[in-house]
């Protein structure tokens, strides 16, 4: 699969994140269920999970000069390690810090692969990616902060429809994004 190709499944994933994000804030069901996001224990084992598997797949994959030292025994033995260690001392909000933490992995594929493409919205996944992994990073090392959003959209029903809302438009325009990946800007 190539670059191009992985980072239209990323962008589109993130499309179908948002629209069904956006989707379910509008049901009535969402009350309880956002309110006890951020405190989801199963839910954030599975999250952190990926995550590690998925930094350990990206040292596979792009290898940092620094840990040249890591074989990918080691490699896999470090992601096992790193995710006893989360679960064991971060699971207050684990949840949360595992979100924070998708935010932050995606957006490297794609920049990695719009980069060097001449396409007609290349910047648009661009600032989504680094708005992702900023919003990220504030989750993971203030996680209380996701769930004060939680807790906010919980308790206020206008509140959650307008971020309905506006997650169905980005939604909807992340799916624009999608389409556009690859065309070549004249054509």
């Amino acid at each position: 699969m190539s670059e191009l190709a992985v980072a239209r499944v990323l962008v589109a994933a993130l499309a179908v994140a948002l629209l069904a994000c956006g989707g379910f804030l509008l049901s009535p069901a969402s009350t309880r269920a956002v309110a006890a996001l951020p405190r989801a224990r199963r839910l954030g084992l599975a999250l952190s999970a990926l995550c590690w598997v998925w930094v350990a797949a990206q040292l596979a994959i792009h290898p940092i000069d620094f840990l040249a030292f890591l074989t990918p025994f080691r490699t896999v033995v470090g992601a096992a390690v790193c995710l006893a260690l989360t679960w064991a001392l971060l699971g207050n909000l684990l949840c949360a810090r595992a979100i924070g933490g998708l935010l932050m992995l995606w957006p490297m594929p794609v920049i990695l692969a719009v980069r060097e493409q001449v396409t007609l919205w290349r910047e648009v996944p661009v600032v989504l990616g680094y708005l992702s992994l900023t919003f990220g990073m504030v989750v993971v090392f203030y996680p209380w902060v996701f769930r004060l959003c939680c807790e906010a959209l919980s308790e206020r029903r206008t509140v959650r429809r307008i971020v309905a809302g506006c997650l169905l438009a980005a939604g909807a325009f992340t799916v624009c994004v999608v389409f556009a990946l690859g065309e070549v800007i004249g054509q």
